[in-house]
């Protein structure tokens, strides 16, 4: 093998082809590399999040070789004791198919969260191989912090395991500054070993739009949507009540969820138990799809629970924007997501859950809407796009070899808009 192409192991149970965004980012991500000419093994889960039901895959990719198991686990309904059989399955069967994997290996690739995995995975090989872990969001920040006293117990335990995980990497790459001075601070890891790569654009975005979604959206009608994963970090409640709220005073715009899994369900039944008119909810929709997703949004909201900002920024992002379409982002004050989003123009940032303050703010967004196309929007954020969120950095971030540059992109200069 030539001398710049290795055998890379990459395992994280989120894979192809799994509808969210780490899922997405995983895929794109092997697949750039099994471009290069590396030899990529995936170690991975059958498709599950977020339903958190799996669906037994055997799809493939070209030039990868995936590893599947988990389609017989049975997850349980409390947040805790799913996260808890996640970790445990999947450290079993990840040190297992890796240490059949393990000659010839030159580079390990781990992606967070789940963690416990990582730790034993990268006990089975020597310092000469190297070990780069991926984090996607900080599980102990995240999601056991404000419950009762088993919660918080739980999140300390959560916290030694990711700092033992995070530490046994040769190198860790994080989605945002906020995220590295956090695992500074608060993992204790020196910041030399820490590399910023911003999420990278995934959907290809062109003029043509598609008519697969059309019966979902009202024609001559702002339709503002939310896509993804539902959870804590999320929101999802407030969330809805955002909807609720903005439907009575805004009678002319529809609100849209295309989610799945538990709190998606309950946030339906709870809708359905007092309806107000104008807020649907939706599956997921498929890849192919996205592009038209968000060329048929009015307005894309980005919600964050307050604890969330500095804990990780949402891969979808950059795909929102390169769309062209205006985003209405949630979030604190100052953080890092405000400030990306300050340098487009495309974006309207409200930095509470004041019920009013959103109502206003998601007016604000609507006229951002009608004032410009979605091409026009693209046009003006297409030069600090390609500079900050570009998957050639994040590339050249995972490749072992001193000296290669992973500069942060958001010292890039502000938009002239």
């Amino acid at each position: 093998m030539p001398a710049n192409r290795r055998q890379i192991l990459f395992v994280s149970p989120f894979f192809w082809p799994e509808a969210i965004s780490t899922g997405k980012y995983n895929t794109c991500l092997v697949e750039a590399l099994a471009a290069k000419g590396n030899t990529v093994d995936v170690v991975t889960s059958h498709p599950f999040y977020p339903a958190w039901k799996p669906l037994v895959s055997h799809s493939t990719l070209s030039g990868v070789r995936i590893h599947r198991a988990g389609g017989s686990v049975r997850y349980p309904k409390a947040i805790l004791l799913r996260r808890l059989v996640l970790e445990l399955w999947f450290a079993c069967y990840s040190v297992w198919k890796t240490w059949k994997l393990r000659r010839g290996l030159e580079q390990v690739i781990v992606v967070f969260p789940p963690s416990l995995f990582a730790v034993l995975v990268n006990r089975i090989f020597p310092s000469s191989i190297h070990k780069l872990g991926i984090v996607h969001d900080f599980q102990a920040t995240l999601g056991f912090t404000d419950g009762g006293l088993a919660k918080r117990a739980f999140s300390r335990i959560v916290h030694a395991i990711e700092t033992i995980a995070f530490r046994s990497c040769h190198r860790i790459i994080v989605l945002s500054n906020a995220m590295a001075e956090q695992a500074v601070q608060d993992y204790g890891l020196d910041s030399e070993n820490i590399s910023v790569c911003y999420p990278f654009i995934s959907v290809n975005i062109t003029d043509h739009l598609q008519t697969r979604l059309a019966d979902l959206f009202t024609e001559n009608a702002q339709h503002v949507v939310y896509s993804g994963a539902l959870g804590k970090k999320q929101n999802s409640f407030q969330l809805l009540e955002v909807f609720r709220a903005a439907a009575v005073r805004l009678p002319d715009v529809h609100f849209h969820l295309f989610s799945k899994g538990p709190v998606f369900d309950e946030l339906r039944r709870l809708y359905l138990a007092d309806p107000v008119g104008r807020i649907h909810f939706h599956d997921l929709v498929a890849d192919r799809d996205l592009e038209e997703l968000y060329l048929r949004s009015s307005v894309q909201i980005i919600p964050q629970e307050p604890c969330a900002s500095s804990a990780c920024l949402p891969s979808k992002l950059p795909n929102i924007l390169a769309a062209g379409t205006v985003i209405l982002a949630i979030c604190a004050a100052g953080c890092e997501l405000a400030t990306l989003l300050a340098q487009t123009g495309t974006a309207i940032v409200a930095d509470n859950w004041q019920m009013d303050l959103l109502v206003e703010r998601l007016q604000e967004a609507l006229l951002l809407d009608r004032l410009l196309t979605k091409k026009q929007r693209r046009a003006m954020t297409a030069g600090f796009l390609s500079r900050t969120f570009s998957l050639d950095l994040l590339i050249r971030a995972c490749d072992p070899v001193p000296g290669v540059s992973t500069e942060n992109s958001l010292t890039a200069p502000l938009l002239e808009v």
